[in-house]
């Protein structure tokens, strides 16, 4: 297929993620992009692009009352994480004039279309376009599209600045791989890709050096850089998380069957150095709820550039065979919210639980909300309710059991503050449950006292 006639597949790419983007405009914002990375957007629009939003929330958010203020995440207020700041901006951009639900979404349409069209022209750069269709049959991918955080730019950029170095267009590869840096800090990636390219060539190229210089500008700049959210419990830890890693790219929802295209990785050697620095880092900066614990809740959007090149370039021969991760587009995974579509059915749970709750507090009942749910309640910028709800008591990981009387009402939804030390061994009744998917919000009728041991 000539050039010419594959330039209209990578529009199509553009095309299904703004289809994607598009019919799911209802999809609430959630987790992190709820609680940090939106409203810093919002306050970047209202405060004039400064370089670290942060203090107090947007005022979009103020005037939606200050029962919100009483939540363990808002507190204080607005944190400096020390990202850089071209998301923020970015959001702010669309906010400014008029900030609302709608507006941040519509923000996501342009990355969005971007990531689309990007891993399919790296499918064709690679020799298959088809290949890089294989991306918008993994979960974690489609549910990025969709979520407004700081590493949809980050997975929007990716393929563009990897064609750029395969192209050897090396001015075009420092300018994306400087704008992903300024997105959020694991950009700096981009700079292996690029020494294995100019050892390639066997010329030494000042623009591979572009992604450090940036995160080093970025460092003067603000004064300090982001820290790891955790590091490994040593050698066995760190193992432990490799393995993760390794399963949820190339196991899980069914990209096993796309490890009989590992050969391609000797054929394109820029684009392995990138997969395998990104999970390498990953495994050893990423939060991963596995370390000292049972559970497998990691946040999978910090693999999803490597994952989405790895799938694009392992697809190369059969990308057909990517078409069964359809089958876990809405499936939970213990691997946790991001790594499909149930984050944001949870959300949507939440948001046909909201009329329900507004009526049950209006009658007089006493209602127990987690704090995550609760943010969606109080702030209408989530799109989970128009109005702000309030009127009910809030629990966190730190509340007990003996808090809730009988007669009290919790609501449980399924992941999100765990509910199960308010509820276990407690007589109840369920009231009613709003379940979309796997997902599900429950209330309980709390009929009897906390019993004993």
């Amino acid at each position: 297929m000539t050039e010419r006639r594959q330039g209209p597949w990578v529009l199509l790419g553009a095309a299904i993620a703004a289809a994607w983007v598009l019919l799911n405009l209802d999809a609430p914002l959630v987790e992190d992009s709820l609680f940090w990375w939106v409203p810093k957007g919002l306050k970047a629009g209202q405060t004039g692009f400064p370089l670290s939003p942060m203090g107090d929330l947007p005022e979009v958010m103020l005037n939606s009352g200050q029962a919100a203020m009483g939540l363990p995440q808002w507190s204080g207020g607005l944190p400096d994480y020390a990202h850089p700041p071209l998301w923020y901006w970015w959001i702010g951009l669309w906010t400014m004039a008029a900030p609302s639900f709608l507006a941040v979404k519509i923000a996501t349409l342009v990355p969005a279309m971007a990531a689309g069209a990007g891993f399919v022209a790296l499918g064709r750069r690679m020799g298959n376009t088809a290949a890089g269709f294989a991306v918008f049959a993994a979960p974690p991918f489609m549910a990025q599209l969709l979520r407004p955080e700081l590493d949809l730019p980050l997975l929007a950029l990716t393929p563009w600045a990897l064609i750029a170095l395969l192209d050897r267009a090396w001015g075009r590869f420092a300018l994306l791989s400087a704008i992903a840096v300024g997105c959020k800090e694991p950009g700096v990636l981009l700079a292996v890709p690029a020494v294995v390219v100019a050892f390639e060539e066997r010329k030494w190229r000042i623009a591979a050096l572009v992604p450090l210089l940036t995160l080093g500008l970025w460092a003067l700049l603000h004064g300090w850089m982001a820290t790891p959210e955790r590091l490994p419990d040593g050698v066995s830890g760190w193992l432990q998380d490799v393995l993760t890693v390794l399963v949820i790219v190339f196991i899980a929802q069914g990209r096993f069957l796309l490890l009989i295209g590992l050969p391609e990785f000797k054929r394109h050697l820029p684009l392995a150095a990138f997969v395998v620095v990104w999970l390498l880092f990953f495994s050893v900066v990423g939060f991963f709820a596995n370390r000292g614990t049972e559970d497998l809740y990691t946040h999978v959007r910090y693999l999803l550039p490597g994952l989405a090149v790895a799938v694009v370039v392992l697809a190369k021969n059969r990308p057909w065979l990517a078409g069964l991760g359809f089958f876990w587009l809405h499936v939970a995974s213990p691997y946790g919210p991001e790594a499909s579509l149930f984050g944001l059915d949870q959300g949507r749970a939440e948001k046909l639980a909201a009329k329900d709750i507004r009526a049950l507090i209006e009658s007089g009942e006493t209602l127990w909300i987690g704090t995550h749910q609760a943010a969606g309640l109080y702030q209408p910028i989530a799109g989970i309710t128009s109005e702000p709800i309030d009127g009910f008591k809030v629990y966190s990981v730190n509340t007990q059991a003996t808090f809730v009387q009988p007669g009290d009402v919790v609501l449980e939804t399924s992941y999100g503050e765990p509910a199960g030390v308010l509820l276990t061994g407690r007589d109840k009744s369920l009231i009613k449950a709003w379940t979309v998917q796997d997902a599900s919000v429950k209330a309980w009728r709390i009929s009897g006292p906390v019993k004993g041991p």
